[in-house]
């Protein structure tokens, strides 16, 4: 009897900071490689109702369990290359899926917090998981391969790179002197 051929399957989680550059990062690369798929983590929450409530500012509370559920049920079922793409997914372990960290200098993601109207809490909080690579620190504790990129022009490149297995070196990047000059510049993002 002959032996099965063997899935080819590749799992990129993009995880980051909201506003980092993941969503744009992710539809660029699901539009580069042939045969890919993309799974939004919001829209999976929205359409699936993996969610237990809104917080303060109308944010969906997700429901983690069932939510790692879906997402490790659809890697599994994968063909070629499945690209998750949210900021929750650094608090997910997706066995066998290689992380890739977006991270955007700190005033970079304020302008884009106020664009979308993010609260003075809100967008302080997430500042600081930007500066402390909280993002970073979690991937590393739940996949086996973690890298970090900047975002913006070369991002897709980079990307590109990492999967392809030319970019072999996992930089990660330190944004924590960017914070005190924002908090003294801007009074109201004081922890």
């Amino acid at each position: 009897m002959p032996k099965k051929a063997k899935r080819s399957v590749m799992v990129i989680a993009i995880t980051g900071t909201p506003c980092s550059g993941k969503t744009t990062l992710a539809a660029a690369l699901n539009k580069s490689i042939k045969g890919s798929s993309l799974i939004s983590v919001n829209s999976a929450i929205k359409e699936n109702k993996f969610y237990t409530s809104k917080d303060s500012e109308g944010t969906l509370v997700a429901d983690m369990g069932k939510l790692g559920s879906f997402l490790r049920k659809s890697a599994g079922k994968a063909k070629g290359t499945l690209i998750l793409e949210g900021h929750l997914l650094c608090e997910l372990r997706i066995k066998g899926a290689t992380a890739i960290v977006v991270r955007e200098h700190l005033p970079t993601l304020e302008k884009r917090m106020k664009k979308r109207g993010y609260g003075v809490a809100k967008t302080r909080d997430n500042l600081v998981s930007e500066a402390i690579d909280y993002c970073g620190m979690r991937a590393l504790e739940n996949y086996d391969s973690v890298y970090e990129i900047m975002s913006g022009k070369n991002a897709l490149r980079e990307s590109r790179k990492i999967i392809n297995g030319i970019q072999t070196n996992k930089t990660f990047i330190d944004l924590l002197g960017e914070l005190a000059p924002m908090i003294k510049n801007n009074k109201k993002l004081a922890i």
